[in-house]
């Protein structure tokens, strides 16, 4: 285990829970989504990790919001401008996925959910529509999804990637919500330009990985009212893979399009978060846990 905190990740567990059927609320699944949703409810037990160039300070993967920088002693968050030599910094030259693959599996994990990108906008993997990502910012610079993808499919895991809606680097997540203040970007942007970059990535990701497990989405909380284009970003993700699972970390009850159901840090329903709906829908159901008070190592 030394191996994974040298390398800066804290690993997640995702558990099923029992209760949740196959129906879904208006949106017709398509039999490849039902058999989907059929194994998720099976599968009991995965492996969630969070990994990112926050993982250099080693402390959360919050840290661009709320650590402080020399520009800003007087409050939290650290700018895009300080926030890049982080990528700089960042060179995992032990990662091998394989291990990280076959150690899921040996504790009985039948899949993998990784981030693909977090809050902070850096993508893990080489996208073609920014130049903020492992392959074009790091002195690593190889494609880690790639990788990780390849040694799952090897093994028999599925993969599912977190993606995060909220991004607190890109331009045009504007107007901004609650969190994400500080970067110090321009207090200027188009929404719907942000939309259309988050479904591109979400296309790279559905394209250039092979068939996938689902897509695990965070952070419509920080702006629940805006206009997401949900229909529009999940019918995009079941044109191309019709079996890939769609869930969202909205704390709300499930919205049409979705597939399963997840309680952050809490069983569902009970709400000791304070921050989770205690609206159990129809969905198959899981609940993710962290072994550290954070995400992120």
């Amino acid at each position: 285990m030394n191996n994974y905190w040298r390398i800066g990740l804290l690993i997640g567990l995702l558990w099923q829970v029992p209760g949740g059927t196959l129906a879904q609320t208006t949106e017709q699944p398509s039999p490849e989504n039902l058999a989907a949703r059929t194994w998720f409810q099976d599968a009991k037990f995965g492996l969630f990790i969070h990994w990112g160039i926050y993982s250099v300070l080693g402390a959360g993967e919050w840290v661009m919001e709320e650590r402080g920088t020399p520009s800003y002693t007087d409050r939290p968050g650290i700018s895009v401008l300080h926030y890049d030599r982080l990528a700089e910094q960042f060179n995992p030259t032990e990662f091998d996925a394989r291990e990280w693959v076959a150690l899921a599996k040996a504790a009985g994990m039948k899949y993998i959910t990784i981030t693909s990108k977090h809050h902070d906008g850096f993508a893990m993997y080489d996208s073609a529509l920014t130049d903020w990502d492992i392959v074009d910012r790091t002195p690593y610079g190889r494609d880690v999804l790639a990788d990780l993808a390849e040694a799952c499919r090897e093994e028999g895991i599925k993969l599912f990637f977190y993606h995060s809606q909220l991004d607190w680097r890109h331009e045009d997540y504007f107007p901004r919500g609650r969190t994400g203040r500080q970067a110090g970007r321009p207090e200027r942007g188009n929404w719907n330009t942000y939309i259309d970059f988050m479904n591109g990535q979400l296309r790279e990701l559905l394209t250039n990985y092979g068939e996938i497990g689902g897509i695990w989405f965070d952070g419509m909380w920080d702006k629940w009212d805006a206009p997401w284009r949900l229909e529009e970003t999940y019918a995009l993700i079941h044109e191309l893979q019709p079996q890939a699972l769609i869930g969202s970390n909205h704390h709300l009850a499930p919205i049409p399009g979705e597939d399963f159901q997840m309680f952050e840090r809490d069983l569902p329903g009970a709400n000791s978060t304070g921050f989770n709906t205690t609206e159990i829908g129809t969905l198959p159901l899981e609940t993710a846990e962290t072994i550290n008070r954070s995400w992120g190592f």
